[in-house]
């Protein structure tokens, strides 16, 4: 039996989205969807902004530099975890 690395999610209207997001010729960030997202984000959480990365990575990145570490903080994270997990902070110091 094999058991998928990353099988996506789908619950019906993925492709049609992603037709009017091709038909907008808005495949990247800041169009409707991530308009509409942000807004659910913040509606949902009470947050005064809600921003989207285009990955986990880059939001690790982003709390890496808005948590001002630097060389010699300790940051700890799961054993078990992508590297770009660490690099976020290592590249910082850490």
């Amino acid at each position: 039996m094999q058991i998928p690395f990353n099988k996506p999610y789908m619950t019906g209207k993925e492709l049609w989205y992603i037709a009017q997001a091709h038909a907008n010729g808005h495949l990247a960030g800041d169009g409707q969807f991530t308009r509409q997202c942000n807004a659910w984000l913040e509606t949902r959480t009470g947050a005064n902004k809600a921003l989207l990365t285009h990955s986990c990575t880059a939001a690790l990145e982003m709390a890496a530099i808005l948590a001002d570490i630097q060389p010699g903080d300790e940051v700890i994270m799961p054993s078990y975890t992508f590297v770009s997990t660490a690099n976020a902070f290592v590249l910082r110091g850490a």
